[in-house]
């Protein structure tokens, strides 16, 4: 306890919190005692997480014990933002940090490192390429644990949780804020439940409608009434001003992008920013409209309203102008924020009024609730420790004094949260991570299985595994069928004699549990063999391993490894037309799992599409019964990568496809690591076409770059990209041996400084102007 508080005063704390010192007093610094830990934003939560990997990490000398740490969030912005933290706080005792949120195949070597920032997804990405440093883990830290309810991710977490909590010698720490069944998720994991509603800055709760703010108690009961000044007729307007007057900042949620962006350039708050804030805010708009070559719509009009002190957040912006906003508001520049619920996961922007806009969101189901425990996360961003006197939860109904609707928002603010259930039944979630397990060995044969399902959350809420054994039995034949696994069926001999024993005592036939099978025999004759069910043995084939690797969906795999046989199988308009393969491979990887939702299709766009897909002989074998609007997405999203790897610009790719920059890139991302993907499974499908394996290679460079064929070979040369490869390839320089032959020339093209570093790449002595390296 002494070498913990002297880091922490070395580090500025000089006192803990009172749910700080609960969790001590509890026994944080028991290495075999496992914690949940449920206490508000702002509380203080995550320096409980640092405490238990200091405890593991350093000894009583404040040098490291060479014991690993793992510090687990749900997002990439939050990993940087935790590593750059840490890193200035821990680095100084001899600590390594590292962040790891690459690409899931990626093989890093973190061996070396004592504390490790990364995602659930990419941490069991990790594990499945069996790294040997898994095993001097000792303490793990999940941020956000709650998330383990989510729909999507939370599969994920589950099964890292379930693997994690059978190892004794790791101590893991979940942190929430809000879990409506702490005490159900406690138990699973075996930890102790700490729950405290201590703040260090007050949240006041309350409604806005009209002119005015009722503010309630835990209970639902008026504690007061503030009436907010009428500036305009605006009342959410009126609602952000009264803060700013009071040096306070606004974040305020609405249930979509297109409703951030409305609420934005409503707010005009230029009238009430000092002159050095409208200069510093006029760099700000520079850059938001530098981060694209060509500044699209949304840059200009993020731009507009940066201006005026108000910025929009959500995810059709690139990183780079999230990043821009986020520093903003964190400089108190831009004053009022109007974002998604993405901004309330983590990440630490808290303000004095975080202002609710809508209580509904728009989903395939028609308008739904938005969940309680959303909502709580997003007014938990009010109240800057140290900064603000108080923060503010608002729920805003508009110009009503409606009592149903102001007892609808009451009841958001008041009572607990939804309670959070395992997400393990989801197929998606189920084929990945069955494929995961049976690839590291954690699950061998059926028994396994069975103890695997026993353990997770999902059976200690249902308390019955009949259902979802039923599923996972279907997934082991769809994993079997498509080459992925094998199985084979030989008998234990310890459980045979345990059986034999058991048999002679009470005259039961061993034979009674047999499933009877049609093989093959030697001869190639068919066969009926009994086994055993019990004697299923689980084995990886180097295609599932791969896919394993790839974290990708075993059902995308199977679309992948169709589409390129049929590919291959099809005698196309112009076989040495690369481009005609090239849209059938963006075809196919745009049916994949990983890129949906994909692009809706309009009527007046259905004939043309159509047309398109008939020429290319993609997926038209019974034009009788028209193609399926499925089908016709899935093209669209294939002509909006092929229109990107063809240099059309982007200003025009947004607006013809009705995409956003954010959600492009994002896109982009995605269907680049689904080429690398089918590259990779290409090369173990013994498919001899040389025209598709040349596809992929240069496929999944134009996809990175958005960039034609002609400059390819430039693009693989580091430090160049699109821009600087058409400028030299226009230039007359196509390759690496044109540009050391053209030195002077480079220079005169992209300046001297990018100019050595490229040649310097090429193996070129800069300071000579020799080459150095034969090339």
């Amino acid at each position: 306890m002494l070498m913990l508080m002297e880091v922490l005063k070395e580090n500025g704390i000089a006192e803990l919190r009172p749910p700080q010192k609960k969790v001590v007093e509890g026994g944080l610094l028991n290495k075999n005692k496992n914690f949940l830990i449920c206490i508000p934003t702002a509380s203080g939560k995550t320096l409980i997480g640092e405490m238990a990997f200091i405890n593991h990490l350093l000894d009583n000398n404040k040098t490291p014990t060479n014991k690993k740490g793992l510090f687990i969030v749900p997002l990439k912005a939050l990993a940087n933002e935790k590593y750059e933290e840490f890193k200035g706080k821990y680095e100084k005792y001899g600590l390594k940090i590292a962040l790891s949120i690459g690409d899931f195949d990626e093989k890093e070597d973190l061996k070396g490192y004592d504390l490790i920032i990364t995602t659930a997804e990419k941490l069991d990405s990790l594990i499945r390429h069996k790294v040997e440093w898994i095993k001097d883990i000792s303490v793990v830290v999940i941020d956000e644990i709650h998330l383990i309810g989510d729909e999507s991710r939370g599969g994920t977490l589950e099964v890292l949780l379930t693997k994690l909590k059978t190892k004794k010698t790791i101590q893991i720490i979940g942190l929430s804020a809000t879990i409506g069944n702490p005490e159900e998720l406690a138990k699973w994991l075996n930890a102790e439940l700490i729950v405290d509603e201590w703040r260090p800055v007050k949240l006041k709760k309350g409604i806005g409608y009209g002119n005015k703010i009722m503010f309630i108690d835990d209970n639902g009961n008026t504690i007061n009434e503030v009436i907010v000044d009428e500036i305009s007729k605006n009342n959410m307007f009126n609602l952000v001003v009264d803060s700013i007057l009071k040096d306070g900042s606004c974040i305020i949620f609405c249930n979509s992008k297109r409703g951030a962006v409305g609420e934005a350039k409503k707010l005009n708050l230029k009238k009430y920013l000092s002159p050095d804030e409208i200069s510093e805010l006029r760099h700000l708009k520079e850059e938001v409209l530098s981060v694209l070559d060509n500044p699209t719509k949304t840059c200009k009009d993020l731009a507009e309203c940066i201006e005026k002190g108000v910025a929009f957040h959500h995810a059709g912006l690139t990183y780079e102008q999230r990043k821009i906003v986020e520093e903003g508001f964190r400089k108190k520049l831009i004053k009022a924020i109007c974002c998604t619920p993405t901004l309330s996961a983590g990440i630490n922007m808290p303000c004095r009024r975080a202002i609710i806009r809508d209580l509904k969101r728009f989903s395939s189901r028609g308008y739904i609730p938005i969940p309680k425990m959303e909502i709580h996360q997003c007014i938990g961003r009010a109240g800057r420790p140290n900064l603000d006197p108080y923060g503010e939860g608002i729920i805003y109904i508009n110009n009503t004094e409606n009592p149903e609707l102001i007892e609808n928002a009451k009841n958001y603010l008041i009572g607990n949260v939804e309670e959070i259930y395992s997400k393990l039944s989801n197929q998606k979630v189920l084929r990945t991570h069955m494929l995961g397990l049976i690839t590291t060995g954690d699950i061998k044969n059926k028994n396994d299985l069975e103890e695997f399902i026993k353990n997770t959350f999902y059976a200690y809420q249902y308390q019955n595994t009949k259902k979802i054994l039923e599923n996972i039995y279907e997934i082991t034949n769809f994993l079997e069928k498509n080459g992925f696994i094998e199985l084979n069926y030989r008998r234990d001999e310890n459980k045979d004699k345990s059986n034999n024993s058991h048999n002679n005592k009470k005259n039961i036939s061993n034979t009674n549990n047999s499933i009877k099978m049609l093989v093959l025999d030697n001869n190639n004759s068919l066969t009926i063999k009994s086994r055993h069910e019990e004697d299923v043995y689980y084995n990886i084939t180097p295609l599932g391993k791969k896919v394993s690797e790839l974290y990708i969906d075993p059902l995308s795999a199977e679309y992948i490894i169709d589409g390129l046989k049929n590919l291959h199988k099809k005698t196309l308009s112009n076989p040495k037309n690369m481009e005609c393969y090239i849209l059938h491979i963006l075809y196919i990887i745009s049916k994949t799992t990983e890129m949906q939702p994909v692009l809706r299709v309009r009527r007046k766009e259905e004939n043309d599409l159509i047309n398109d897909m008939i020429k290319l002989d993609i997926d038209v074998d019974d034009v009788i019964y028209g193609i399926s609007s499925e089908n016709l997405e899935y093209f669209k999203n294939a002509k909006l990568f092929y229109d990107w790897i063809n240099e059309i610009p982007e200003e025009e790719l947004l607006l013809g496809y009705n995409i956003e920059p954010g959600i492009l890139r994002y896109n982009v991302e995605q269907a680049k690591w689904m080429i690398h993907s089918a590259k990779e499974i290409f090369n173990l499908l013994n498919i001899d076409n040389k025209v598709i394996k040349d596809c992929l290679n240069d496929l999944e460079i134009r996809m990175e770059y958005g960039a034609k064929q002609d400059i390819i070979e430039l693009l693989k040369i580091k430090h160049i990209g699109r821009a600087r490869a058409r400028i030299l390839y226009n230039a007359g320089i196509k390759n690496a041996n044109d540009i050391i032959n053209n030195q002077k020339n480079i220079i005169n093209l992209l300046g001297e400084k990018i100019a050595r570093k490229i040649l310097s790449e090429l193996g070129v002595d800069t300071k000579f102007g020799q080459m150095r390296l034969s090339i």
